[in-house]
């Protein structure tokens, strides 16, 4: 495993100058009778950032042309238009082409090679056209946000800040597909199908704006984060060391094996920092386009996906070791209940909207007793592949704040990327963790704990 730079080495800072900023509008207008576009219940209850994400190309490819790349940012909103809009209300996008932030910018201090030895949270916030994470939220906001920063070797970074209430992992890959093909000159990508309407099945019903975090989840600690990558050989090692014909009926994905093995390491580096621990909850992002009948179109522009959660107790799963081979069966068995018929239950009468009060209450009575950990995987959606015409991404940075969370990215070599936030008690724990350790390849720290807050 490579060598973990100490904490209290700090890097020369990023200096970002930003020298344009202009609004770019759809390059044909919206027509009048789709002005409004209805938020699901699922877009309400995720609308309070935006999803930030950083696409790094060297110059190996030639230039970018950045004026041909706003070109194609217009007529891409002109296919994605309620991203040209602005928030109406707590239901509604207004679609009325205010447009969205076009930022051109220069690294004066650094070579694209330098900053992907060693990227770190603060220096990708620096390449950001937004603040991700926008208190209170304002009317006037643009739903989507591009910076184009260039490096002094010629390299670019495209940051992308895009607002979740409109669009989850699958929902920005078709918006990035758009993009990248019309910078091509190959034209739109199924310019027909990304806009559905979601509000039909998943019904808003009395909810007009997003749930409050409650405040005595907030600042619970210092957190820190870090990334790992582990290989393409250790989970598939994973895979079949967890898979048991009479236990579990199919071999688990590389995704569902990391999950398990990743939510064991963190129940065990969690219990010494807190004995109390009694329920450890992990939620997992389900893509539902698919298990919708009929499906919704694999890129529509929407958050077609909801957390499913899989459950740990201690005096029930306890009794000495947590083990992941044991928790597979559990992560699986959460992400095969998701059916279409499970869905329409789910939703109807608010039935999701009424299970996540009732694990937000449970949370909140046992603070100390009761523990989520998140994992959102963008594995198998094809980010690496996202191609202006200059070559794939030499690298993809995500920017958001880690706080029990983790990201899973592909890895170039069949691998995944993993980035973890934990608070610094846990996260040392983990470090310590020599069944944890064994199968991680890479581990570098992403972001120090004086970041958390931001």
């Amino acid at each position: 495993m490579d060598e973990i730079m100490h904490p209290s080495i700090h890097p020369m800072a990023l200096k970002v100058e930003v020298y344009q900023k202009e609004k770019v509008r759809p390059c044909s207008p919206t027509p009048q009778s789709l002005r409004n576009y209805k938020l699901s219940l699922l877009d309400i209850l995720i609308s309070i950032s935006y999803t930030p994400m950083v696409f790094f190309y060297d110059s190996s490819a030639g230039g970018h042309d950045y004026d041909e790349l706003k070109d194609s940012l217009m007529k891409t909103l002109s296919v994605w238009y309620p991203l040209a809009g602005r928030i109406k209300d707590g239901t509604t996008i207004e679609c009325n082409d205010e447009g969205a932030d076009f930022v051109r910018a220069n690294v004066t201090n650094c070579d694209l090679g330098e900053f992907l030895r060693h990227p770190k949270l603060e220096d990708i916030r620096r390449l950001l056209p937004l603040h991700p994470y926008p208190y209170p939220i304002d009317p006037a906001q643009p739903m989507l946000a591009v910076q184009v920063n260039r490096f002094r070797c010629g390299g670019t970074a495209v940051a992308f800040c895009v607002w979740h209430g409109l669009a989850d992992a699958r929902a920005m890959m078709g918006l990035f597909n758009t993009f990248a093909a019309i910078n091509r000159g190959e034209g739109p990508i199924n310019p027909g199908g990304v806009i559905v309407d979601a509000s039909a099945i998943f019904r808003p019903g009395n909810l007009a704006g997003p749930l409050p975090m409650p405040p005595s989840l907030k600042n619970r600690g210092k957190y820190l984060s870090k990334r790992f990558v582990f290989g393409k050989q250790d989970i598939e090692s994973l895979r079949n060391n967890y898979y048991h014909a009479s236990e579990h009926c199919r071999r688990p994905s590389r995704v569902e094996a990391l999950s398990a093995f990743i939510w064991a390491a963190v129940i065990r580096a969690t219990l010494p920092a807190n004995p109390n621990l009694k329920t450890h909850l992990l939620a997992i992002v389900v893509n539902l386009r698919n298990k919708l009948n009929p499906p919704f179109p694999s890129e529509c522009l929407g958050n077609i996906m909801q957390a499913v959660a899989a459950r740990w107790e201690s005096e029930a799963d306890g009794g000495g070791r947590v083990t992941p081979g044991f928790l597979v069966g559990r992560v699986v068995e959460a992400i095969d209940k998701v059916t279409h018929n499970y869905v329409r239950e789910m939703h109807a009468e608010g039935g999701y909207l009424k299970a996540l009060s009732r694990v937000a209450k449970a949370v909140l009575h046992n603070v100390d007793e009761s523990k989520i950990l998140n994992i959102s995987s963008v594995c198998n959606i094809p980010y690496s592949q996202v191609d202006f015409g200059w070559g794939k991404p030499k690298w993809i940075g995500m920017g958001q704040t880690l706080e029990d969370l983790v990201f899973f990215l592909d890895a170039k070599d069949g691998g995944i990327e993993v980035l973890i936030g934990l608070t610094q008690e846990v996260m040392c724990n983990l470090d310590k963790d020599m069944e944890f350790n064994a199968y991680v390849s890479f581990s570098k720290i992403f972001s120090e704990p004086l970041l958390s807050a931001l």
